[in-house]
C-alpha cells in the first residue's frame, strides 16, 4: 500500500512538473499608468483613435505603451493593439476588446500576443479599466496572468 501511494506522488509530481514546462513560467501581470489620446480618425468601420501612455507594471517595470483603437461609436464597443516597451526595451504585445460603461468609464481584455527578449512567446490575458478625465487625458490599470517561455 505504501508503495502503490508513494508512486502516486511521483506521478502527480512529474504531471505538475511537465505542466509547468509546456505553459512556461506563468506569472501575476498588474499595472496601471496614464495616457493620452494622439489622434482620431472616423472612417467607414468606426473611428480609428491612436493613443501613447507610461506607467508601472509586474514583469515590465516602468513602461510606455502604443495603442491603435478601432471604436464603434453606435455601440460603445472597441478592439485594438498595444505595444508595451518595458524598462529593459522588450516588447510586449497585445490585442485587447473592451466596452464603455459609461461616458467616461470602459472595461475589457487584453490578450497577450508575443513580443522581443523575453516576451518572444508570452501568452496570457488581463482585465482592464480604463477612465477618461477629459476628452484626451485617461488612466489605466490591469491585473492577470501572463505566462513567458524562457
Amino acid at each position: 500500500m505504501k508503495t502503490i501511494f508513494k508512486l502516486g506522488v511521483v506521478v502527480l509530481c512529474m504531471l505538475v512538473l511537465m505542466t509547468g514546462q509546456m505553459l512556461g513560467d506563468t506569472a501575476p501581470m498588474r499595472g496601471s499608468g496614464a495616457g493620452q489620446i494622439t489622434g482620431v480618425t472616423p472612417g467607414p468601420n468606426g473611428v480609428e483613435i491612436t493613443a501613447v501612455g507610461h506607467g508601472n507594471a509586474t514583469q515590465l517595470g516602468r513602461f510606455s505603451r502604443s495603442e491603435t483603437i478601432l471604436l464603434n461609436p453606435s455601440t460603445g464597443t472597441f478592439t485594438g493593439t498595444i505595444t508595451f516597451v518595458a524598462a529593459n526595451r522588450d516588447e510586449l504585445y497585445c490585442t485587447f476588446e473592451g466596452a464603455f460603461t459609461s461616458q467616461t468609464t470602459a472595461t475589457g481584455v487584453y490578450t497577450f500576443t508575443g513580443g522581443t527578449g523575453r516576451f518572444k512567446n508570452a501568452s496570457g490575458e488581463a482585465d482592464f479599466n480604463i477612465s477618461q478625465s477629459d476628452q484626451v487625458n485617461f488612466t489605466f490599470n490591469f491585473r492577470g496572468l501572463i505566462a513567458t517561455e524562457e
